[in-house]
């Protein structure tokens, strides 16, 4: 009895020490990925997510497209930062703009033309 609570706790022990090392490799990959998207050197476009909008489905769908995106919430406006080339930019608009646009609620949001933040 005591040795299968042993092993019991051992057990439980191991998960948690590989949860825990799992979190630290994917807070190392989230801040690697963030590092490169803000790099000067990187080319990217920032959507401004419109408020109320969850901005998961669209980096769901940017991901399942081959881009990589993170939410920036530097100056106050949550917005995606994609990484894209210039001759990019046309497909990650078509991506954006074809993810259903929902409030949080599930409303279905009239469709809007995608810009990006240095667009006027």
């Amino acid at each position: 009895m005591v040795i299968g609570m042993g092993l019991v706790l051992i057990g439980v022990l191991a998960l948690l020490v590989a949860g825990a090392w799992g979190l630290r490799s994917l807070g190392r990959s989230t801040a690697a990925t963030e590092a490169h998207l803000h790099d000067p050197h990187t080319s990217t476009v920032a959507y401004v997510v419109p408020e109320g909008q969850d901005p998961v489905p669209l980096m769901a769908e940017l991901s399942l497209s081959g881009f990589v995106s993170v939410v920036d919430t530097s100056g106050g406006a949550e917005r995606l930062l994609v990484e894209c080339s210039p001759a990019q930019r046309s497909q990650v608009r078509e991506v954006i703009g074809h993810v259903a646009q929902r409030d949080i609620d599930g409303t279905v949001l009239p469709a809007a033309r995608v810009r990006f933040e240095d667009e006027a």
